[in-house]
């Protein structure tokens, strides 16, 4: 069943804009710009006795968008300076994945194309190997880890997903999907549950304690285009995806056979290209994405700016728009703190930090 699109609106969103620096323009010389911008609307299952669950976590309250949150956003200007770096592995080694050990903040989880899944230290030490491909041929493309559960899930690039306790012990290995696995994610209330998103142009959801096999998914949700991502929301009880063409779908835990919230969104994939992947808000119903204007999109205009674009996550309606004159690069990568006051944003070696008064920028573009 194709995705329900919701009616356009002809609305321009908000643009906010960096403060001007000697080398720049003003948001006023912008504005020509920033008018043309515009939006187009949002536009066979294994069951199992989970669905109980799914539908109490669809019930839970979510707050209220929160616009002011977005609204006051300012850019600072956080200069340029080195990364102090760590262990480097070379041409081809990109890390694909990072979590922050949630016991230990002096250490962090890292999927390479180095071939490896590993805990690491900020002096550069391996302190544990999970999983290892011993070849260059096969790497690893995403990574998630839960403390309550005491696993660490990892996805490699010919579509086998790898579970492992926090001990290194291997629970076991599996090909779910058919091409690379480029994305897994736990359920932050229920962590049992697991999405993994693949260029297979599907999304499936497991449950943990199931899985005997690649036919053992609890759903599978096709997509038109390869998927970039799939990241449930801060409550649980929804799904976020991305694909590596035009849609954002955002899907009900409770109604995974209905047919989701459609997002049109220009944020085509090619090889060089960081990956775009739409996240969420960590307290509000809000999503965040970067774009990427291509003149074969409907509602192209042209000059069009390469925003960040806030959506509500209810309604698919554009919210803010986020443009930094100084970074006019594609915003592969947008992550918010666990307050949600500070936003950090990737462009190629760059990361670009929007915060809220009277807060600081806590971290430094490189």
């Amino acid at each position: 069943m194709a995705p329900r699109k919701r009616p356009e609106t002809q609305k321009t969103p908000e643009v906010v804009l960096r403060p001007k620096s000697k080398r720049n323009r003003s948001p006023r010389e912008l504005e020509p710009e920033a008018k043309k911008l515009c939006l187009k609307g949002p536009g066979s299952s294994r069951r199992s006795d989970s669905g109980c669950l799914w539908a109490g976590l669809a019930s839970l309250r979510v707050p209220a968008p929160c616009s002011s949150i977005i609204r006051a956003l300012h850019h600072y200007k956080l200069g340029r300076t080195s990364w102090p770096s760590l262990q480097q592995i070379g041409a081809g080694g990109s890390i694909t994945g990072l979590k922050f050990n949630p016991l230990n903040a002096n250490q962090f989880f890292t999927s390479s194309m180095e071939g490896t899944t590993r805990l690491q230290d900020f002096k550069g030490n391996t302190l544990r190997v999970f999983a290892s491909s011993g070849t260059c041929n096969i790497w690893f493309c995403s990574l998630d880890v839960s403390v309550r559960s005491r696993v660490v899930v990892t996805g490699d690039n010919v579509g086998h997903v790898i579970l492992l306790n926090l001990d290194g012990k291997e629970l076991w290995n599996l090909r779910m999907h058919k091409k690379k696995v480029t994305h897994v994610a736990l359920n932050p209330c229920c962590d049992w549950f697991l999405a993994t998103a693949s260029v297979d142009q599907t999304v499936k959801i497991w449950d943990l304690r199931q899985v005997r096999g690649k036919s053992s998914f609890l759903y599978s949700l096709p997509h038109r285009h390869p998927v970039n991502a799939a990241l449930f929301s801060p409550d649980g009880a929804r799904l976020l995806t991305t694909d590596q063409k035009s849609e954002i779908r955002v899907y009900s835990a409770s109604q995974w056979d209905c047919p989701p919230s459609l997002i049109s969104h220009p944020h085509r994939h090619f090889q060089h290209l960081t990956p775009i992947k739409a996240t969420w808000h960590p307290r509000y119903n809000l999503i965040v994405v970067g774009r990427y204007p291509d003149p074969n999109f409907k509602s192209c205009t042209p000059h069009e700016l390469r925003t960040i674009d806030v959506f509500d996550g209810s309604s698919g309606k554009m919210m803010y728009q986020l443009y930094d004159p100084e970074s006019s690069g594609i915003m592969s990568l947008n992550e918010f703190n666990l307050m949600g006051d500070t936003l950090a944003s990737v462009m190629g070696e760059c990361v670009s930090g929007w915060s809220s008064p009277p807060y600081s920028p806590r971290f430094c573009a490189g």
